[in-house]
């Protein structure tokens, strides 16, 4: 099955307008940063700190949305030499093994973040698991939703598409 572009439920609406919302931000306070330090020869103490945990979380939840659009880079040299039967074998196999990664992940994630609490920021001395360190398990909760609902789906591997019929195409096959 081909995957489905469009955002048609409320988590991939709310997931895109954060991922939104955490670019403009990145964006704006980098460009207030720059104005304040050479402008008005005041640095702002808060924005480099800022700055770096909004980007934190702007990779790993872009990462959940790359997994539900299926964007990943990844190398198929192999599987496309594959029969179609075989090759969704092998990927719902993949898929099911990103999933149990992910789970490990947030459950070893939020046992971190609860270790960690205590910690603060170093400017503005918010607590460090929530702003820094819980991007990782939500992050990849998120991606678990995806990939569960991928699996639900079946959307393991282009359907219709030949193994040659793939590597002649202009993605390069890509899934």
């Amino acid at each position: 099955m081909k995957a489905n572009k469009t955002n048609n439920s409320a988590l991939d609406r709310a997931t895109d307008v954060l991922l939104t919302v955490l670019s403009v931000s990145l964006v704006g306070i980098m460009l207030v940063a720059v104005f304040f330090r050479y402008a008005l020869g005041h640095a702002l103490y808060w924005s480099d700190e800022v700055v770096r945990y909004l980007f934190v979380w702007f990779t790993l939840l872009g990462a959940a949305i790359c997994l539900r659009q299926r964007e990943h880079i990844r190398v198929e040299y192999f599987a496309e030499k594959l029969p179609m039967r075989i090759r969704r074998g092998v990927e719902r196999a993949l898929l099911v093994a990103v999933c149990l990664f992910q789970l490990a992940m947030v459950v070893l994630g939020f046992v971190w973040v609860w270790s960690m609490r205590g910690a603060l920021t170093s400017a503005l001395q918010w607590p460090l698991n929530w702003f820094f360190y819980a991007a990782l398990p939500v992050s990849m909760l998120l991606g678990l939703a995806y990939g569960l609902r991928r699996l639900a789906r079946g959307e393991y591997v282009e359907s219709g598409s030949a193994p040659d019929e793939a590597a002649g195409s202009p993605e390069g096959g890509a899934s």
